[in-house]
């Protein structure tokens, strides 16, 4: 279940004198609060959707929105507005996400340099994976010895490559094992029947 909606909360308050309070016609103080409105996701606000507020006579206590307060109210609390900012908070959601992709995007380029240098130097424990058919599986490197790659076989196969880590297990893996040549192994890559590498 998505938890998703909108919440506010209390910004500013601040006391602008020298009004005329139409209600009880005294000459006083009006306490303009400015509430912020946000979008937010399991609780974590992600934008801000906008800001609003009220202005309190101090003497009779009426409530007045800014649709509601004469010229001279709506002057003073438009002031108030003006010099209250949004808190960065009401943005955290957008941030961690912003975050979450840019760390996904480094992560990926990393990868790919990574597995570069993995192929030229295969390591024994390393993970190729491939498509045999129209399913995926991998293969285990149990050793290296000079100009040759021995590989153990993975039992097992499944539909999607971004789901390989659940059937690589050591159990899953053949006793028998087999070897090409390192410009073989190579070459395996480069021709996309093996599709990338983990160490």
């Amino acid at each position: 279940m998505i938890f998703y909606g909108t919440k506010g909360s209390h910004l500013k308050s601040e006391r602008v004198s020298g009004v005329n309070c139409r209600h009880c016609e005294q000459q006083t103080s009006y306490t303009v609060s400015i509430f912020g409105r946000y979008a937010y996701l399991y609780w974590i606000p992600v934008f801000p959707l906008a800001k609003k507020g009220v202005a309190e006579c101090d003497h009779c206590k009426i409530t007045l929105k800014p649709k509601e307060m004469d010229e001279q109210l709506r002057m003073k609390y438009d002031n108030v507005n003006r010099n209250v900012k949004t808190p960065i908070s009401y943005w955290i959601g957008s941030l961690i996400l912003i975050a979450i992709i840019a760390f996904g995007i480094y992560a990926v380029n990393q990868h790919e340099k990574d597995v570069v240098e993995y192929i030229k130097a295969p390591q024994t424990g390393d993970v190729i994976e491939y498509k045999p058919n129209d399913f995926y599986s991998t293969l285990k490197i149990t050793r290296v010895e000079n100009d040759s790659v021995y590989f153990a076989q993975n039992k097992y196969e499944i539909e999607r490559q971004s789901k390989l880590y659940k059937i690589d297990k050591t159990s899953n893996y053949t006793e028998e094992v087999y070897g090409i040549s390192l410009t073989e192994y190579q070459t395996r890559f480069e021709t996309k029947q093996f599709l990338d590498v983990d160490r």
